[in-house]
């Protein structure tokens, strides 16, 4: 994982968009934590492909799923109503 600061990926920015078509991925920082990530037009043209994918597939491995709990609507209302729930802060 290469790693460049804000400041030298300004400075060097060409020298960075050649990396990013050898296939490289530039995670730039500020004050030494993470804020960015650059990558290549054809890595990008791929995770989007690939989100674009992801929900009809989450539809039909649903679809393919037996669903039926062999409850009632009356008795999945019961057994929310009778749970404690989670304790919750901020």
């Amino acid at each position: 994982m290469k790693t460049n600061t804000i400041a030298e990926a300004k400075n060097n920015l060409s020298q960075l968009i050649y990396q990013l078509e050898a296939d490289e991925v530039i995670h730039l920082t500020r004050h030494g934590k993470p804020v960015a990530v650059m990558l290549s037009e054809a890595n990008y043209q791929k995770l989007t492909r690939q989100q674009a994918n992801l929900y009809p597939a989450i539809q039909q491995w649903r679809s393919q799923l037996d669903v039926d709990s062999g409850l009632t609507e009356t008795e999945l209302n019961a057994a929310r109503q009778a749970s404690q729930g989670r304790d919750f802060s901020w």
